[in-house]
Protein backbone atom coordinates (compact mmCIF):
# COMPACT_ATOMS: atom_id res chain seq x y z
CA UNK A 1 0.00 0.00 0.00
CA UNK A 2 1.65 3.28 -1.54
CA UNK A 3 -0.09 6.81 -0.73
CA UNK A 4 -1.00 9.79 1.29
CA UNK A 5 -3.75 9.66 3.73
CA UNK A 6 -5.50 13.13 4.44
CA UNK A 7 -5.78 12.33 8.27
CA UNK A 8 -8.18 15.16 10.93
CA UNK A 9 -6.05 15.06 13.33
CA UNK A 10 -8.16 15.44 16.82
CA UNK A 11 -7.53 17.05 19.99
CA UNK A 12 -5.75 15.32 22.44
CA UNK A 13 -3.42 12.83 20.76
CA UNK A 14 -0.10 13.48 19.28
CA UNK A 15 0.82 13.31 15.92
CA UNK A 16 3.10 10.17 16.64
CA UNK A 17 -0.30 8.41 18.07
CA UNK A 18 -2.02 9.76 15.20
CA UNK A 19 0.75 7.78 12.55
CA UNK A 20 1.01 4.49 14.94
CA UNK A 21 -2.74 4.47 15.24
CA UNK A 22 -2.87 4.88 10.89
CA UNK A 23 -0.12 2.50 10.70
CA UNK A 24 -1.96 -0.44 12.55
CA UNK A 25 -5.43 0.38 10.87
CA UNK A 26 -3.83 -0.49 7.72
CA UNK A 27 -1.75 -2.94 8.57
CA UNK A 28 1.24 -1.33 7.23
CA UNK A 29 5.31 -1.09 8.84
CA UNK A 30 5.82 2.44 7.41
CA UNK A 31 4.42 5.73 7.76
CA UNK A 32 5.17 8.73 8.97
CA UNK A 33 3.16 12.25 9.01
CA UNK A 34 4.35 15.46 7.13
CA UNK A 35 4.49 18.17 10.04
CA UNK A 36 4.30 17.56 13.82
CA UNK A 37 0.75 18.99 14.77
CA UNK A 38 0.60 19.59 18.77
CA UNK A 39 -1.58 17.25 21.12
CA UNK A 40 -4.60 20.27 21.97
CA UNK A 41 -3.69 21.28 18.08
CA UNK A 42 -6.27 20.12 15.44
CA UNK A 43 -7.02 19.52 11.36
CA UNK A 44 -5.36 18.69 8.67
CA UNK A 45 -1.81 15.98 9.42
CA UNK A 46 -1.34 14.11 5.73
CA UNK A 47 0.36 11.06 6.81
CA UNK A 48 2.45 8.96 3.93
CA UNK A 49 2.65 5.56 3.37
CA UNK A 50 4.58 2.48 1.98
CA UNK A 51 6.81 4.06 -0.80
CA UNK A 52 4.88 7.16 -0.02
CA UNK A 53 7.29 7.88 2.76
CA UNK A 54 9.61 9.46 0.52
CA UNK A 55 7.47 12.41 -0.10
CA UNK A 56 7.01 13.37 3.58
CA UNK A 57 9.62 16.38 3.32
CA UNK A 58 8.16 17.70 -0.36
CA UNK A 59 4.66 17.60 1.32
CA UNK A 60 6.04 19.06 4.17
CA UNK A 61 7.24 22.08 2.09
CA UNK A 62 3.79 23.17 1.08
CA UNK A 63 2.49 26.15 2.26
CA UNK A 64 -0.08 25.47 5.15
CA UNK A 65 -3.23 27.32 6.51
CA UNK A 66 -4.08 27.78 9.99
CA UNK A 67 -6.73 29.36 12.33
CA UNK A 68 -5.77 29.98 15.67
CA UNK A 69 -7.64 31.45 18.26
CA UNK A 70 -5.33 34.01 21.08
CA UNK A 71 -6.03 36.03 24.23
CA UNK A 72 -4.46 38.69 25.33
CA UNK A 73 -3.33 39.98 28.78
CA UNK A 74 -1.22 36.70 29.18
CA UNK A 75 1.47 34.93 28.76
CA UNK A 76 2.62 31.22 29.20
CA UNK A 77 5.87 29.34 29.45
CA UNK A 78 4.38 27.13 26.28
CA UNK A 79 2.99 30.01 24.62
CA UNK A 80 -0.29 28.56 24.81
CA UNK A 81 -3.05 28.35 27.42
CA UNK A 82 -2.08 24.98 27.97
CA UNK A 83 1.01 26.09 29.72
CA UNK A 84 1.49 28.14 32.77
CA UNK A 85 0.02 31.13 32.44
CA UNK A 86 0.29 34.28 34.25
CA UNK A 87 -1.47 37.47 33.60
CA UNK A 88 -0.06 41.18 32.70
CA UNK A 89 -2.14 43.07 33.71
CA UNK A 90 -1.24 45.44 30.72
CA UNK A 91 -3.42 47.80 28.67
CA UNK A 92 -5.55 46.15 26.22
CA UNK A 93 -4.65 47.66 23.03
CA UNK A 94 -7.98 48.68 20.40
CA UNK A 95 -8.57 45.91 17.30
CA UNK A 96 -6.86 48.74 15.26
CA UNK A 97 -3.59 48.10 16.86
CA UNK A 98 -4.10 44.41 16.83
CA UNK A 99 -4.46 44.29 13.53
CA UNK A 100 -1.84 46.36 12.62
CA UNK A 101 0.99 44.46 14.85
CA UNK A 102 -0.17 40.89 12.94
CA UNK A 103 0.09 42.60 9.91
CA UNK A 104 3.69 43.76 10.57
CA UNK A 105 4.22 39.77 10.55
CA UNK A 106 3.04 39.42 6.72
CA UNK A 107 6.69 38.93 4.39
CA UNK A 108 10.11 37.21 5.05
CA UNK A 109 10.87 37.57 8.95
CA UNK A 110 13.09 35.87 11.98
CA UNK A 111 11.02 33.75 13.93
CA UNK A 112 12.61 32.04 17.51
CA UNK A 113 11.15 28.64 17.80
CA UNK A 114 9.60 27.72 21.38
CA UNK A 115 11.34 25.75 23.97
CA UNK A 116 8.58 23.27 23.84
CA UNK A 117 8.63 22.31 20.28
CA UNK A 118 9.44 18.55 18.58
CA UNK A 119 12.67 20.56 17.33
CA UNK A 120 16.18 18.45 18.60
CA UNK A 121 19.47 19.78 20.24
CA UNK A 122 22.26 17.14 20.08
CA UNK A 123 19.58 14.35 20.39
CA UNK A 124 16.88 15.72 22.36
CA UNK A 125 13.41 17.06 21.72
CA UNK A 126 13.56 21.28 23.20
CA UNK A 127 10.17 20.01 24.91
CA UNK A 128 12.41 17.58 26.80
CA UNK A 129 14.44 20.02 28.25
CA UNK A 130 12.06 22.46 28.71
CA UNK A 131 10.23 19.92 31.17
CA UNK A 132 12.94 18.95 32.69
CA UNK A 133 13.55 23.23 33.46
CA UNK A 134 16.45 23.72 31.00
CA UNK A 135 16.09 26.81 28.14
CA UNK A 136 18.96 26.99 25.36
CA UNK A 137 19.52 29.76 23.10
CA UNK A 138 17.83 29.30 19.59
CA UNK A 139 18.74 30.58 16.61
CA UNK A 140 15.92 32.59 14.62
CA UNK A 141 15.05 30.98 11.59
CA UNK A 142 13.73 33.04 8.68
CA UNK A 143 9.99 32.48 7.78
CA UNK A 144 7.58 33.32 5.31
CA UNK A 145 3.78 34.32 6.18
CA UNK A 146 1.84 35.20 3.05
CA UNK A 147 -1.40 36.29 5.00
CA UNK A 148 -2.93 37.50 8.36
CA UNK A 149 -6.36 37.92 8.49
CA UNK A 150 -8.09 39.11 12.02
CA UNK A 151 -11.08 36.97 12.21
CA UNK A 152 -12.39 38.31 15.16
CA UNK A 153 -12.02 40.25 18.36
CA UNK A 154 -14.07 41.24 21.16
CA UNK A 155 -11.82 43.50 22.88
CA UNK A 156 -9.62 40.89 24.43
CA UNK A 157 -9.74 37.52 22.56
CA UNK A 158 -9.83 36.95 19.12
CA UNK A 159 -8.85 34.38 16.24
CA UNK A 160 -6.19 35.20 12.70
CA UNK A 161 -6.28 32.90 10.05
CA UNK A 162 -2.18 32.48 9.01
CA UNK A 163 -1.14 31.19 5.44
CA UNK A 164 2.58 30.23 6.19
CA UNK A 165 5.55 28.22 5.08
CA UNK A 166 7.62 25.46 6.57
CA UNK A 167 8.88 26.21 10.14
CA UNK A 168 6.28 28.56 11.18
CA UNK A 169 4.78 28.60 14.66
CA UNK A 170 1.76 30.19 15.00
CA UNK A 171 2.09 29.93 18.89
CA UNK A 172 5.75 32.25 19.08
CA UNK A 173 3.48 34.78 15.71
CA UNK A 174 1.23 35.84 18.62
CA UNK A 175 3.19 35.43 21.62
CA UNK A 176 5.52 37.99 19.26
CA UNK A 177 2.25 40.08 18.87
CA UNK A 178 1.52 39.72 22.42
CA UNK A 179 4.92 41.55 23.13
CA UNK A 180 4.87 44.25 20.37
CA UNK A 181 1.59 45.20 21.56
CA UNK A 182 3.38 45.15 25.77
CA UNK A 183 0.32 43.17 27.07
CA UNK A 184 1.12 39.59 26.02
CA UNK A 185 -0.79 37.33 24.28
CA UNK A 186 -1.21 33.17 24.25
CA UNK A 187 -2.53 31.19 21.83
CA UNK A 188 -5.96 29.61 22.73
CA UNK A 189 -6.53 26.72 20.07
CA UNK A 190 -5.25 26.17 16.89
CA UNK A 191 -6.91 24.64 13.65
CA UNK A 192 -4.69 23.56 10.60
CA UNK A 193 -6.86 24.13 7.80
CA UNK A 194 -4.63 23.07 4.86
CA UNK A 195 -1.90 21.68 3.69
CA UNK A 196 -0.75 22.25 0.40
CA UNK A 197 -3.70 20.26 -1.46
CA UNK A 198 -4.95 18.42 1.60
CA UNK A 199 -7.40 20.40 2.83
CA UNK A 200 -10.17 19.62 5.53
CA UNK A 201 -12.97 19.20 3.57
CA UNK A 202 -11.22 15.80 1.98
CA UNK A 203 -9.82 14.88 5.74
CA UNK A 204 -11.16 11.29 7.24
CA UNK A 205 -10.45 10.69 11.26
CA UNK A 206 -8.36 7.28 11.77
CA UNK A 207 -11.75 5.96 13.00
CA UNK A 208 -12.75 6.86 9.34
CA UNK A 209 -10.29 4.56 7.47
CA UNK A 210 -11.27 1.25 8.99
CA UNK A 211 -14.04 0.40 6.94
CA UNK A 212 -13.01 1.21 3.35
CA UNK A 213 -8.94 2.77 3.56
CA UNK A 214 -8.29 2.05 0.34
CA UNK A 215 -11.27 5.01 -0.63
CA UNK A 216 -8.92 7.04 1.34
CA UNK A 217 -5.36 6.47 -0.19
CA UNK A 218 -4.08 9.29 -2.39
CA UNK A 219 -1.84 8.15 -5.04
CA UNK A 220 0.97 9.38 -5.15
CA UNK A 221 0.81 10.47 -8.40
CA UNK A 222 -2.19 12.39 -7.70
CA UNK A 223 -0.22 14.13 -4.83
CA UNK A 224 2.46 15.34 -7.78
CA UNK A 225 -0.43 15.93 -10.12
CA UNK A 226 0.92 19.89 -10.41
CA UNK A 227 3.72 18.40 -12.56
CA UNK A 228 3.21 17.80 -16.17
CA UNK A 229 4.20 14.12 -17.00
CA UNK A 230 7.03 12.59 -19.07
CA UNK A 231 7.91 9.12 -20.66
CA UNK A 232 11.44 8.49 -20.41
CA UNK A 233 12.31 5.88 -23.48
CA UNK A 234 12.86 2.35 -22.06
CA UNK A 235 16.63 2.20 -22.36
CA UNK A 236 16.97 5.00 -20.32
CA UNK A 237 14.96 3.67 -17.45
CA UNK A 238 17.26 1.31 -15.52
CA UNK A 239 19.95 4.54 -15.43
CA UNK A 240 17.41 6.95 -14.05
CA UNK A 241 16.07 4.65 -11.23
CA UNK A 242 20.28 4.45 -10.06
CA UNK A 243 20.95 7.62 -10.07
CA UNK A 244 22.81 8.12 -13.15
CA UNK A 245 22.46 11.43 -14.50
CA UNK A 246 21.51 11.76 -18.73
CA UNK A 247 23.15 14.10 -20.94
CA UNK A 248 21.55 11.86 -24.02
CA UNK A 249 19.78 14.35 -26.55
CA UNK A 250 17.14 11.63 -26.84
CA UNK A 251 16.33 12.06 -23.29
CA UNK A 252 16.74 16.40 -22.50
CA UNK A 253 15.05 17.17 -25.78
CA UNK A 254 11.45 15.79 -24.83
CA UNK A 255 11.76 18.31 -22.06
CA UNK A 256 12.35 22.13 -21.33
CA UNK A 257 13.85 22.84 -18.06
CA UNK A 258 11.87 22.06 -14.75
CA UNK A 259 10.08 19.09 -12.62
CA UNK A 260 7.98 16.35 -14.46
CA UNK A 261 6.62 13.48 -12.92
CA UNK A 262 7.95 10.31 -15.03
CA UNK A 263 6.82 7.17 -16.43
CA UNK A 264 8.58 4.29 -17.84
CA UNK A 265 7.18 3.27 -21.14
CA UNK A 266 5.29 0.30 -20.17
CA UNK A 267 3.49 3.44 -17.83
CA UNK A 268 5.16 2.82 -14.66
CA UNK A 269 5.65 5.77 -12.31
CA UNK A 270 9.01 6.38 -11.30
CA UNK A 271 9.60 9.56 -9.45
CA UNK A 272 9.73 13.36 -10.11
CA UNK A 273 12.45 14.14 -12.43
CA UNK A 274 14.29 16.99 -13.29
CA UNK A 275 15.51 18.58 -16.73
CA UNK A 276 18.30 20.97 -16.00
CA UNK A 277 20.85 22.91 -19.01
CA UNK A 278 21.95 19.89 -20.16
CA UNK A 279 21.09 16.84 -18.36
CA UNK A 280 18.26 14.94 -16.78
CA UNK A 281 17.93 13.28 -14.04
CA UNK A 282 15.35 11.65 -11.22
CA UNK A 283 15.88 14.09 -8.37
CA UNK A 284 12.66 11.96 -5.99
CA UNK A 285 13.54 8.44 -7.36
CA UNK A 286 9.82 6.63 -6.45
CA UNK A 287 10.19 3.11 -7.00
Amino acid sequence: MDGVINIFKQKGETSFKCVSRVRKTLNVKKAGHTGTLDPEAEGVLPICVGRATKLVDYIMGKEKTYVAGFELGLVSDTLDAFGEVTETNGPIPAEEEVRKAFANHIGNTLQTPPMYSALKKDGVRLYELARNGIEIDREAREIEITSIELLAFDGRRGSVRVDCGKGTYIRSLIDDVGRELSCGAVMTSLMRERTGPFTLENAVTVEGLADEPEKHLIPMEEVLSEYDSLTIPEGFRKLLVNGVRIRDTRVTELANSGTYRVYSEEGRFLGLGERLEDFFYLKLNLV
